[in-house]
């Protein structure tokens, strides 16, 4: 799988996102991934969390090998280039990273049954996840101010100001776009479960 995921992302080097990488699989006819229900709470997050494991797996793997880095988010998937392992980022070099320390370990994956996966998705857990996607999405959408004093009438306003630059009618990027709307759709789920 990791031969496959490194073949999809360098003929993507702009980058892919979470939903577009499990489609590719899905569209090879991967085994575990053309069986994702992705309506199905479990299945979404068995399915998240294969494919994480394999990224983390392959980012290793080109850390230590090549002069690659893989930059690893649910909002973008990508390679990253180097002219050689003096020049990856300090962050690439840390061995403190949580994210991939939990992806790694297989017990998360077997532990996680459908009620805990229901928790995690819908945000009863106080975990780092969703905190983390908050702050992601805000990023991609070059937000600066905090999500909790951020009102719906600003994050509408700069997201419609975001669309009409970058939409592929008055020249934008439709990656970009789609990477927009996805960051969008994040903030929205988190505000809808803020409010239940």
């Amino acid at each position: 799988m990791l031969n496959l995921l490194y073949g999809m992302l360098t003929s993507n080097p702009l980058g892919l996102t979470e939903h577009q990488l499990i489609k590719l699989l899905k569209d090879q006819q991967h085994p575990f991934f053309v069986e994702a229900d992705l309506h199905d709470p479990l299945s979404l997050f068995r399915t998240h969390f294969v494919l994480f494991n394999a990224l983390y797996q392959l980012r290793d793997q080109l850390r230590a090998s090549s002069s690659f880095d893989l930059h690893i988010s649910a909002l973008l998937i990508r390679l990253e280039s180097y002219t050689s392992q003096h020049d990856l980022p300090q962050t690439a070099i840390q061995h403190s990273d949580p994210l991939r320390a939990y992806y790694l370990d297989l017990s998360h994956l077997q532990a996680t049954d459908r009620r805990a996966a229901e928790q995690l998705l819908y945000g009863s857990l106080h975990s780092l996840t969703p905190s983390a996607q908050v702050q992601e999405a805000l990023t991609e959408l070059g937000i600066a101010q905090s999500w909790h004093e951020l009102s719906d009438k600003d994050l509408r306003q700069h997201y419609r100001q975001l669309v009409s630059t970058h939409h592929p009618d008055r020249g934008g990027c439709t990656q970009r776009l789609q990477r927009i709307n996805q960051a969008m759709d994040v903030l929205r789920q988190q505000r809808d479960l803020s409010r239940r």
